[in-house]
């Protein structure tokens, strides 16, 4: 007479293992669903499209943006990087690193991942150094009075 035992704790723990990988490599991934921000886009060479719909939010005053300089601000929920390349554009990116998520920083003319060190143009958010896969999410932004205004 023998008896099924079914799955070894070894099978189970295995299979419990993979599972858990295969979440923790998702809540990874960038997402694309109902934010305003570009699933798609190429590769190191290409800036992701803009988003056009939704409401403008007002990010940040623009006197706290110089001329050819970034800052970092946050919009419903949303961490966000805007670039001002003259005295009548701004330029407006997701903060979120393409590479593994970590919130990227203002640096000038570039952002700047402090976990792997990948690199971004605050021009157009193209990756100028990897690891990064894809250029940062870009947002529509606009000059509106005193204020720096994202759509979200």
């Amino acid at each position: 007479m023998s008896l099924d035992a079914g799955p070894s704790r070894r099978t189970l723990l295995g299979v419990s293992a993979a599972a858990c990988s295969a979440c923790v490599l998702a809540a990874c991934a960038p997402s694309g669903s109902g934010s305003g921000e570009s699933a798609t886009g190429g590769g190191q060479g290409s800036s992701a499209p803009s988003a056009a719909s939704g409401t403008p939010v007002q990010v940040l005053k623009l006197a706290d943006v110089a001329v050819g300089d970034s800052a970092s601000g946050e919009a419903n929920g949303q961490k966000l990087l805007v670039y001002r390349p003259d005295q009548e554009t701004v330029e407006a990116f997701s903060a979120i690193c393409t590479h593994q998520g970590c919130t990227v920083a203002p640096a000038g003319a570039e952002f700047h991942c402090p976990c792997h060190g990948s690199v971004y143009s605050a021009q157009d958010g193209t990756v100028l150094d990897g690891p990064a896969p894809k250029p940062l999410p870009r947002y529509t932004a606009a000059i509106d009075g005193d204020w720096i205004t994202v759509t979200l």
